[in-house]
């Protein structure tokens, strides 16, 4: 990883990139142009810590650079822009402007689709699963916590000539059921600022557990989690969001008040002292979330030596220190964390190593980018 290099002209390119488009990043002067529709912010300014995207984003781009490509990048989101599509060998990325590239005739460009999350069919058909089980629950009918998408890129879920998707396990099976070209599975990165911490041992295990996901609640599955702790007083449950929606505080605020077996935390940066010693002081993270791709909340504990309790929708592939909920329910969730309380403590020791040492050796932004390029080459784009 060279960040450094993306951001050296930080001050020069920060108003070329006011309209969200950049041009040139590197200042190169190849024969071959791609363009990568994912987010700009990353080349703008310092790490802010709270998102694996902003390393992700440099990886794609250093990429592309040392293939060979001069790189201009486009925010995916932003509106009116002129993209002249017909200058790019290679068109990379996701959202509204990947989406416009199918509308221009020049369909022989190659068209390489980022898939973030799960395919868009099965994303809302979770989330909107969500909405429902919390209204039944609460008799609160909350949409804007769960994460339905309000348009679906067709072209780029069913046309794009490859896909790349940030999960493995079943969103990587349900995608590929879905997706007709080659697609391909790609490790999400870690921040890595939790890999230094010291490993977990017998002597440091404790019965608290972590909930560290961005926004969303409902469908990150916070809810089940939260009817599990109103019957467990003898756990801890440590939740770290972004923010948290107003009715879905004053649904649980019972739970939430000082003295509670929960503590709420809010806009914790993942280089703070006090995230790292929430870290210190949970043994055990939870994920029960209704889709994911390879969650950061999940990987970055996992760095650490944290055991992860996770729904079969959040993209891991199957190992043994990856425990894995049977469904989608407080009952469900409250198994597994009996299985591993159950964990003998030489066992508990021994799988915390491993996860750790996986999630370093496997989450690495040197071993992601290693096999991004492995699949851009066996897509002839070196």
């Amino acid at each position: 990883m060279n960040i450094k290099r993306s951001l050296k002209k930080l001050f020069r390119k920060r108003s070329a990139g006011d309209n969200g488009y950049l041009i040139n990043l590197y200042q190169t002067n190849y024969e071959r142009r791609v363009l990568i529709s994912y987010i700009i912010g990353p080349f703008l300014g310092a790490n802010g810590f709270m998102h694996q995207n902003y390393i992700t984003s440099h990886i794609v781009a250093e990429s592309f650079s040392e293939l060979g490509y001069d790189v201009d990048i486009v925010e995916y989101s932003a509106k009116g822009l002129n993209i002249a599509y017909e200058n790019y060998a290679v068109i990379f990325g996701m959202g509204e402007n990947f989406e416009r590239s199918f509308y221009h005739p020049a369909r022989s460009i190659r068209r390489i689709h980022l898939i973030t999350g799960a395919h868009d069919d099965f994303h809302n058909a979770m989330s909107l699963k969500s909405v429902k089980d919390f209204y039944e629950l609460s008799g609160l009918w909350l949409t804007r916590e769960a994460n339905v998408q309000p348009t679906c890129n067709y072209y780029a879920m069913f046309n794009a000539d490859a896909a790349i998707i940030l999960a493995r396990g079943t969103i990587f099976e349900d995608c590929n059921a879905r997706f007709v070209n080659k697609l391909y599975p790609l490790n999400n990165n870690i921040l890595g600022v939790f890999s230094t911490l010291a490993p977990k041992t017998v002597e440091s295990r404790t019965s608290s557990f972590l909930f560290l996901s961005g926004g969303r609640q409902i469908t990150k599955g916070l809810h089940l989690l939260m009817e599990v702790a109103r019957t467990r007083k003898d756990l801890k449950f440590y939740v770290v969001v972004p923010s948290i929606d107003a009715d879905l505080r004053d649904h649980y605020l019972d739970l939430l008040e000082e003295g509670s077996n929960v503590r709420l935390f809010e806009r914790l940066r993942m280089d703070s002292e006090q995230i790292k010693d929430i870290l210190a002081a949970c043994s055990y993270s939870i994920a029960p979330s209704y889709v994911d791709g390879l969650p950061g909340g999940t990987i970055e504990p996992m760095s650490a030596g944290l055991i992860p309790i996770v729904s079969k929708h959040c993209g891991f592939a199957s190992e043994k220190f990856i425990f894995e909920m049977e469904d989608l329910s407080a009952v469900a969730l409250e198994n597994t964390i009996n299985r591993v309380l159950e964990l003998k403590d030489l066992e508990f020791a021994e799988l915390s190593r491993q996860v750790k040492k996986y999630a370093i050796d496997n989450f690495s932004p040197s071993c992601v980018k290693q096999e991004l390029m492995g699949i851009l080459k066996s897509e002839q784009l070196n």
